[in-house]
């Protein structure tokens, strides 16, 4: 179950309807805020951050056997970044169903906080979530690509890196920005060029919990129109009339 990435006002309906149903909450105690984590009071609650895969699965087969409805709490939203394929498999594997309830992720959310649409008229018109390899046998290499909007996960801790290989294909002076720990109390949003970024990070000391953002959109000022809301254009619900 996605809890967004740390405001509890975040919560969808469906997760809040989640949570009053459970007797037991497994969650990632490091990763989601004092604030999401009152929201568990007077529930059986138990951190997960110290244990393996298996033991949190161990941990739900004994609440299942107890009777209980449980849920496991990931931060944002469960299905990006969020291991979820291989809980649902072992799950499945002790007969065990599993409902995934989609969160706020914090891209998401850093948008919001940027001002900015994610896919803007006359710019981007897709979006790639990466991140760059590190410790795990299974890592893949950054996608970057010019003309999409770029967020970039995990990955703040290498920010130099991260600059060196947006420099293979974007220039110096585009626009990038940084937003730490979205939805937090502590949260900030920095703007600035992908020639920036190391500076601002390590001005901010900046280590983890930070995503990167790099996007045309962040620029974005009216200087284009959408087709679809111009009063020339027609679509099935408006015939297009001259301006």
């Amino acid at each position: 179950m996605g809890v967004g990435p740390g405001d509890p006002e975040l919560l969808t309906m469906k997760a809040m309807k989640r949570l009053e149903d459970c007797n037991l909450v497994l969650y990632t105690g490091s990763l989601i805020s004092e604030e999401v984590k009152d929201l568990f009071k007077g529930k059986e609650s138990f951190d997960t951050s110290s244990m393996t895969m298996e033991e949190i699965i161990q941990k739900v087969k004994e609440g299942v056997s107890d009777g209980k409805r449980i849920c496991i709490a990931h931060d944002g939203d469960p299905s990006i970044y969020g291991a979820i394929s291989e809980e649902i498999a072992l799950l499945g594997k002790e007969g065990i169903e599993a409902e995934i309830v989609p969160g706020v992720s914090s891209f998401q959310l850093s948008a919001s906080l940027l001002g900015m649409e994610l896919t803007c008229p006359g710019g981007p018109q897709s979006i790639i979530i990466t991140r760059l390899p590190q410790r795990t046998k299974y890592e893949r290499k950054m996608i970057v690509e010019r003309n999409s909007t770029m967020v970039i996960f995990l990955s703040i801790h290498l920010v130099r890196q991260v600059q060196e290989e947006l420099l293979r294909v974007f220039p110096p002076d585009f626009p990038a920005a940084v937003v730490y720990r979205a939805g937090w109390k502590d949260q900030l949003v920095l703007k600035g060029r992908i020639s920036d970024l190391e500076d601002l990070v390590r001005n901010y000391k900046i280590t983890k919990t930070a995503l990167i953002i790099v996007s045309e959109c962040l620029r974005y000022n009216g200087h284009e129109r959408s087709d679809l809301y111009f009063p020339g254009f027609t679509h099935s619900f408006r015939k297009g009339r001259s301006p």
